[in-house]
Formats: structure tokens, C-alpha cells, sequence
């Protein structure tokens, strides 16, 4: 049995909370997302002082099954609703489309460069053309 008080456990529990909060950017209200922001902090504040490994195993499970819960919400209310800029994004003129589209492109010449020198490496060999040297 394992204890989830140990660092790589500690890392799973900050990549839920994580998750969490990006995956409320997804929601199409403003409404929606800042209770899911308020949820998920007073969640995470109030049981942060808990060491049961059983107790966290099943805090875990809850988190989980409650980021399935908010990707399933969002991609369900984005078909049928339009989503509303978030407070950031009305305060900077920015839309959270725009912004992740941008993300997913490398601009970074460097990244690029790294990208092709990892294509030539891993190219595949090409098959001999004399198999008379097989036998």
C-alpha cells in the first residue's frame, strides 16, 4: 500500500487542482466559472490538512470524477450556449480562443529547429536493395 502524502502523490493532487482550473475556462458563462473557481479553492483549502491516506485516496477520486464532470459540462453548454469573455479577457481585449490557438502554434524558432532535428533522427532506415547478401 502506498501513502499519498509522498511527493509524486502531492504532484497528482496539484495537477488535479490545475486541471481544475483550466478546464473551467472552457465554460461558456462567466457565471459557471468563477463557481467553479470558488468550488475548487474552498475544496482544496478545506481539506488540505488531511493525512488518511484512505481519506485523500477518496478526496482523489472525487476530484477526478468532478474534472470529468466540468469537461463534460463544458463541451454540453459550449454546443448550445456562446461563450462570454472571462473578466481577464474583457480587461485586456484578448479572447481565450485567440490565446490557446496561439499557444498550440510553436512561434519560437528554437522549438522549431528542436522539432526537425528530432524528425532527422528518427527517420527510418531504407531497406537494402541486394538481398543476395542476406543468405
Amino acid at each position: 500500500m502506498g501513502h499519498y502524502s509522498g511527493p509524486e502523490h502531492k504532484t497528482k493532487i496539484l495537477k488535479l487542482f490545475r486541471s481544475l482550473l483550466r478546464e473551467r475556462l472552457k465554460l461558456p458563462t462567466e457565471n459557471r466559472r468563477q463557481f467553479i473557481l470558488f468550488k475548487t479553492r474552498n475544496e482544496f483549502r478545506q481539506h488540505k490538512d488531511v493525512v488518511d491516506d484512505k481519506k485523500i485516496r477518496s478526496l482523489l477520486i472525487i476530484g477526478f470524477t468532478q474534472l470529468d464532470t466540468v469537461i463534460v459540462q463544458s463541451k454540453h453548454l459550449s454546443s448550445i450556449l456562446d461563450r462570454e469573455l472571462t473578466d481577464f479577457e474583457k480587461r485586456k481585449n484578448v479572447d481565450f480562443r485567440y490565446y490557446k490557438q496561439q499557444k498550440e502554434e510553436p512561434t519560437d524558432k528554437s522549438l522549431q529547429m528542436g522539432q526537425n532535428i528530432f524528425k532527422q533522427k528518427t527517420k527510418k532506415k531504407k531497406p537494402l536493395d541486394d538481398e543476395s547478401n542476406i543468405n
